[in-house]
């Protein structure tokens, strides 16, 4: 067995484990112990999954799995981090960190090479879904630039953590789930086997959050 198929393996089974388990932070009571436990368990298969990624992207490069895994990555690391910088107009520990930073530009500067890379004809999977991911990357790291220089500035309040924290981590099972699709949900053709639950998902997160803004303006409507 070589070094390649040995963490294609690993990539798998995490892969169909973090599907599956993915799905009980989203349906279990928002800051219960349930959610906390069943959240770190699929933060943890993520996190096994990527490295996996990561290494067989340097084995064997591919453009796609390069844009997927920056992708995910970004997600599941800014979206489990973003609870460590909840209130930054409090605290100043609740601030960016260097690490921060140098994830969410080592993901950008990932995300401009794809973007040549494409631009130049070399693509090695899908190059809709590529630059799609390539994209999804490049935005979310820009906003995360933003709010790391001016943490109190707009769009901030009290709740943003928790539309952040909503929608980078179902933007990571969005993505598991892109790949799970693309590589066994074959009866649909490509490129939309790996593009619907970055659409559904996309869909939800607004929908999600709209109704969560929506509530919290009426709150005070209530009580009075």
């Amino acid at each position: 067995m070589t070094l390649f198929s040995s963490f294609l393996i690993i990539h798998v089974s995490t892969g169909l484990c973090a599907v599956l388990v993915g799905v009980l932070p989203v349906v279990t009571r928002k800051g219960s112990r349930a959610h906390r436990l069943w959240g770190r368990l699929f933060a943890g298969l993520m996190a096994v999954l990527l490295v996996c990624a990561w290494a067989m992207t340097a084995l064997r490069f591919n453009t796609y799995f390069l844009a997927l895994s920056a992708t995910a990555t970004l997600n599941l690391f800014s979206g489990a981090w973003v609870l460590r910088r909840k209130r930054p107009d409090l605290n100043t520990a609740d601030r960016a960190r260097p690490l921060d930073w140098a994830a969410t530009l080592a993901v950008i500067g990932i995300g401009l090479w794809i973007l040549v890379l494409l631009a130049q004809g070399r693509s090695d999977g899908p190059a809709t879904v590529s630059a799609a991911l390539a994209a999804s990357a490049l935005i979310m790291g820009a906003w995360d630039l933003w709010r790391f220089a001016a943490p109190t500035s707009w769009p901030f309040s009290p709740e943003l953590w928790t539309y952040e924290h909503l929608a980078k981590m179902l933007g990571a099972y969005s993505a598991v789930l892109s790949a799970f699709s693309g590589n066994f949900l074959t009866a649909l053709p490509a490129p939309w086997s790996q593009l619907w639950p970055t659409v559904l998902f996309q869909c939800l997160i607004v929908a999600w959050i709209a109704t969560l803004v929506v509530r919290k303006r009426r709150r005070p409507l209530c009580v009075g």
